[in-house]
């Protein structure tokens, strides 16, 4: 049985310790091994004075993780493996290194809800995550509780029907045994109809995963797709940043942070044959 990498990083916050918790009951649903990851920052006048324990408390930071993956050992039962990495350098360069070098089914998150953002999670190290690694990256809501995922919502403009990347979904619809259902949010209801060009064509693409269509009408994108989701009982909902622009607009980034649900990031096929756009 294949045996899958989650990687949650921390700073041992109330939020990202529970993103832990959330990754690590995850972990145990599909088969996965978890990697605490916590990366102590360099100051910005790092040059100017010795990098030493006394600036960093390493001994404490490492202490810190031995207690939350003793946590998460008694919570799962010790049915999974817990690797701890503690790393001196810049986050998002440590985790895009780590990433590259794990190829992990996930990267797990945690945020505030909208407006309480702090810390390095939850400002430009999450919208940096959703929009440059490469593996999927799983935004936990504040104080979610893991649930077993078996409905997931793909977010979709019916625009770049080709970048959709297929394989990373239908990965992740295998690993929790869960249905597809394709969210379409019509800012101009007339734009695009059941029996449009880019209707069918993303149904073809996705035949094989069996999907069930919604579609309404709200000039709020995030809005609408949280109604269908709802409607639904949607468990996760996915949004593919670079083909649905939802991180590319100052207003829409903070649909992670908005999101009641967890949320997931899966960057576009990097295979994209010319398209139609209308």
């Amino acid at each position: 049985m294949e045996v899958r990498t989650i990687i949650a990083p921390t700073d041992f916050s109330d939020v990202s310790n529970n993103a832990a918790h959330y990754a690590a009951k995850m972990a145990e649903d599909v088969n996965a091994q978890l990697i605490l990851l916590h990366v102590m920052e360099l100051p910005l006048t790092v040059t100017e004075f010795p990098v030493t324990e006394a600036v960093f408390d390493e001994i404490s930071m490492e202490d810190e993780l031995k207690r939350l993956k003793s946590e998460l050992l008694k919570e799962t039962k010790g049915k999974i493996k817990i690797h701890v990495t503690n790393i001196l350098g810049s986050v998002e360069y440590e985790l895009k290194e780590i990433c590259n070098i794990e190829k992990p089914f996930a990267v797990v998150m945690g945020t505030h809800t909208h407006g309480t953002l702090e810390r390095f999670f939850l400002g430009s190290t999450t919208v940096y995550s959703t929009r440059h690694l490469e593996c999927p990256v799983l935004i936990v809501p504040e104080g979610a509780a893991y649930k077993p995922i078996r409905k997931v919502g793909l977010a979709s403009d019916m625009k770049y029907i080709y970048s959709v990347p297929l394989n990373q979904i239908e990965s992740v619809l295998n690993a929790f045994g869960a249905s597809l259902d394709v969210f379409h949010v019509n800012r101009k209801p007339k734009n695009i109809q059941k029996d449009s060009v880019e209707s069918i064509l993303l149904k073809q693409r996705l035949l094989a995963l069996n999907p069930r269509f919604s579609t309404i009408n709200d000039e709020d994108v995030e809005h609408g797709v949280e109604a269908l989701a709802k409607k639904s009982d949607t468990d996760l909902i996915v949004v593919i940043p670079r083909s649905h622009r939802f991180l590319h607009k100052a207003q829409s980034s903070e649909f992670i942070f908005r999101s009641s649900l967890p949320v997931m990031a899966i960057h576009e096929s990097k295979f994209v044959e010319e398209e139609i756009n209308v």
